[in-house]
């Protein structure tokens, strides 16, 4: 024990005197680790201070060791060598194991002294390989365990216990590989190893490439392709390819040899034709121009993509598997860019309410009646009409369910009539105001822009137009009932003619007799108001109750038009006005007037026989 600082210090048998103050005390003992700690002495004329000594680890000496790098484990943790060879482990009990490459883990629980002192540890390691003979016929082949060469046959090699992977390998000769399974210290002895020559090596090209490949009747690849055959005997190459004639060779390759084929195919041509509107638009087959279109082309009677591109127009895509001795032509329609727009639209979408509206295009008709016409009015005024844009419009008219989700005391004329208020059956009694309410309602709901928007006073289409719900215009009625959206023109729901077919509609029948001045003789659709909306046949459109069930408010304020030359384009009625049109015919319509789809009413106060229909521009 030393002591340093302060005074000098004075020792007498363990004992120190010192002068109050700060020091440092230095202690060493044989076997233990030297300690330099901090002493604090205070004024008290009496003090002790107690010191604990660590002791070294002790050296552990490991004896009978394989001449092999040994790693040594205490308690789990490893513990390098010294220079001398031997391992510090502290003092105490410990569990150990040693381990080798190639040996079995030597595990034994050590008391170990400590302090310095050197134990010797006698080890045994046992193998963990067994010796294995391989021979071969012929002989100096390289032999591999698990990837690593350990010599040529014959050759006895310790192979690692488990399964190993064996490999002979010599020129000439194919591989030859076992699995072999292996058990420590137990010697193998393999049978002898016939290797057997090598096959010969047969390359095969052909044009074009990528044909398949047969020899001897099994499918070895596509071309460019190398393959091996047994040597010495004649095999039959099947080359084939989709739009050329196969091509069958006798192919014999030498022992230790190569052989290659190169096969031409001849194409199986077909002719296709290509026109397009516009007719000057450029065609591409399979990415390669070949000038415009309204040419022929000689083409190999494999799939084909054409394309067909014109600047300002959505391109026209197909595929094509021309057909030796049968032409064939592809027509290609270019759409515009708004029209590509369009056709990429879904053709039908859902409200939150659970009700489908349809897609309809735009396009051009005459609404209105000839003045002979029998059942014509006079607001039937001639006009031609075109339609721009396409646009949204409900399968069916808006039910009461639906209706008093934004009004829940809406009860539809039942005071009069309580079938009226029947859950699926249109919702009446409301006014046009009350419909267009309704369409904001439901587009907030979604979260889609209001269509309408309060100017003056009065709800008018928001501008610029929204994608928001709102009534057809009297256009876009028209073009969808009396037109099918283009499928064809028709005079009533059901026709051309008069009386209405069986179950065409819920029209004034004989079951409304005594609710209404005139009913369809012979005629009985069996409600004598209305019915659950969807009741009765669609029509072409498959849209349902156009004609028949209730008539419909429709965006337009009413008024007579007169005769106009040039096309109206997208109408939507005149600004101001108090009256609003109804379209369409209902269950208390019987006459050949009320049935025709040119029909027009107007109204603005709400009827036991008004409901409406939803609508949405496409864009």
């Amino acid at each position: 024990v030393s002591v340093r600082g302060g005074w000098p210090a004075l020792g007498l048998g363990g004992h120190w005197l010192l002068q109050p103050g700060n020091y440092t005390v230095d202690i060493s003992a044989e076997g233990y680790e030297p300690l330099s700690a901090a002493l604090v002495v205070g004024r008290e004329r009496s003090q002790e201070h107690r010191f604990v000594l660590q002791p070294l680890p002790g050296l552990l000496v490991l004896r009978d060791a394989p001449q092999a790098p040994l790693e040594l484990r205490v308690d789990g943790q490893p513990v390098a060598a010294g220079d001398d060879g031997s391992y510090p482990v502290a003092a105490g009990s410990h569990q150990l194991r040693v381990s080798a490459a190639r040996y079995l883990p030597f595990d034994t629980t050590l008391e170990v002294v400590g302090r310095g002192e050197r134990q010797e540890l006698a080890i045994t390691l046992a193998p963990d390989w067994a010796d294995v003979f391989v021979a071969s016929e012929p002989a100096a082949a390289q032999l591999s365990v698990d990837g690593e060469v350990l010599g040529r046959t014959p050759a006895t090699v310790p192979v690692p216990s488990g399964t190993a992977q064996l490999e002979l390998r010599l020129d000439g000769f194919k591989p030859w590989r076992r699995s072999l399974a292996v058990e420590a210290g137990q010697q193998l002895s393999l049978p002898l190893v016939q290797l057997q020559e090598s096959d010969g090596l047969l390359s095969i090209g052909s044009t074009p490439a990528g044909a398949s490949i047969s020899i001897d009747g099994r499918y070895r690849g596509l071309t460019p392709l190398e393959v091996e055959v047994p040597p010495g005997r004649a095999h039959t190459v099947l080359v084939a390819k989709p739009g050329y004639e196969s091509v069958t060779r006798s192919v014999t390759v030498a022992k230790r040899g190569s052989a290659a084929l190169q096969v031409v195919l001849p194409a199986r041509l077909g002719i296709v034709r290509v026109e397009s509107e516009p007719a000057d638009a450029e065609v591409f087959i399979n990415g390669i121009s070949h000038g415009t279109a309204g040419g022929e082309f000689e083409l190999p009677a494999v799939a084909q993509r054409i394309e067909v591109r014109k600047d300002g127009f959505a391109s026209f895509t197909t595929e094509v598997t021309p057909r030796p001795g049968a032409p064939q032509l592809v027509r290609a329609r270019l759409l515009s860019s708004g029209q590509a727009a369009v056709a990429r639209l879904p053709q039908t979408i859902s409200t939150s309410q659970g009700r489908r509206l349809r897609l309809v295009g735009p396009g051009e008709f005459e609404t209105g009646t000839p003045r002979r016409e029998q059942g014509r009015r006079a607001n039937e005024t001639q006009r031609r009409v075109r339609i721009t844009r396409s646009f949204y419009i409900g399968l069916h008219e808006v039910s009461n369910r639906e209706f008093r989700e934004f009004r829940s005391g809406h009860t539809s004329g039942a005071e009069q009539y309580k079938q009226l208020a029947g859950s699926d059956h249109p919702v009446v009694m409301l006014g046009w105001e009350d419909a267009a309410r309704y369409c904001n309602w439901l587009s907030e709901r979604e979260g889609l822009p209001p269509a309408y928007a309060l100017r003056d006073g009065l709800l008018q289409l928001a501008e610029p137009a929204t994608r928001g719900y709102r009534l057809p215009t009297e256009a876009e009625w028209e073009w969808t009932s009396r037109y099918n959206g283009g499928g064809g023109e028709q005079r009533y729901p059901w026709g051309a003619q008069m009386p209405p077919e069986p179950g065409s509609g819920n029209f004034a029948d004989q079951s409304a007799r005594g609710l209404v001045a005139n009913v369809l003789s012979g005629y009985n659709d069996g409600y004598p108001v209305t019915a659950p909306v969807g009741s009765f046949r669609a029509s072409a459109l498959g849209l349902y109750d156009l004609g028949g069930n209730v008539a419909e408010w429709v965006h337009d304020r009413y008024t007579v038009y007169a005769a106009e030359a040039a096309p109206l384009v997208d109408p939507q009625g005149p600004a101001s006005g108090q009256y609003h049109v109804i379209r369409g015919s209902g269950w208390r319509h019987a006459s050949i007037s009320e049935l025709r789809f040119a029909y027009r009413d107007f109204g603005d106060q709400g009827r036991l026989d008004v409901g409406f229909r939803l609508a949405r521009n496409a864009d």
